[in-house]
């Protein structure tokens, strides 16, 4: 949904980079320190620190798209910087959906609901991911879907601004909007691989 701005984003970050590939800093430091922002972010989330946690997240999430202008910009784009990057994309919610986890696993009265969300989050975001992965080594393009990563980022910063109270609700938009995009690609993988068995 949200892939129409992303020329407008990389723009904003662009002086950045620019300035970044004059101080020897690599895109793959970047990329690692994302995944170091997004870990703290976790960790405060599991303590009930989620004022901070919102901080962490988007300041890693701006970490997460100069990585890439860098990339660009200094015309170090590599397979294994690629790799990388997508690794830690799903390292970053990860952690960040298990600190929710823990938070909830610590309250006085364990929330459930919480952690069962936070789990069927976790598999819905592996299983988009997965699915594009998978798409892509046979192949076969798969992008669509309406919530990929910058749309669960941006949800669950969300709940971490209105805070624990909410966030359950969050969450179960989460797992059925992610869910719904794992069926949607799984859709789109049909139609394009049965396109490209007609095209051979």
């Amino acid at each position: 949904m949200l892939e129409g701005l992303k020329p407008f984003y990389n723009s904003i970050l662009r002086p950045a980079a620019r300035f970044l590939c004059n101080t020897g800093i690599q895109p793959n430091h970047i990329t690692l320190l994302g995944l170091a922002l997004f870990g703290a972010a976790g960790w405060f989330c599991s303590t009930g620190e989620w004022t901070t946690a919102l901080i962490l997240v988007i300041l890693g999430a701006l970490m997460d798209g100069l990585d890439g202008v860098l990339a660009r910009e200094s015309n170090k784009k590599t397979i294994f910087g690629a790799i990388l990057d997508s690794s830690c994309d799903r390292l970053t919610e990860m952690v960040l959906l298990m600190g929710i986890l823990v938070y909830f696993l610590k309250s006085p009265q364990v929330n459930q609901l919480g952690v069962i969300l936070c789990f069927a989050s976790i598999c819905g975001s592996v299983m988009v991911s997965y699915i594009k992965a998978r798409c892509e080594g046979a192949g076969i393009t798969c992008k669509g879907g309406i919530f990929q990563r910058p749309e669960r980022v941006i949800i669950l910063s969300t709940g971490l601004l209105v805070g624990p109270s909410k966030m359950v609700w969050i969450l179960c938009a989460l797992t059925v909007f992610s869910w719904l995009t794992v069926i949607q690609r799984i859709f789109e993988a049909a139609i394009n691989s049965r396109k490209v068995q007609q095209e051979n």
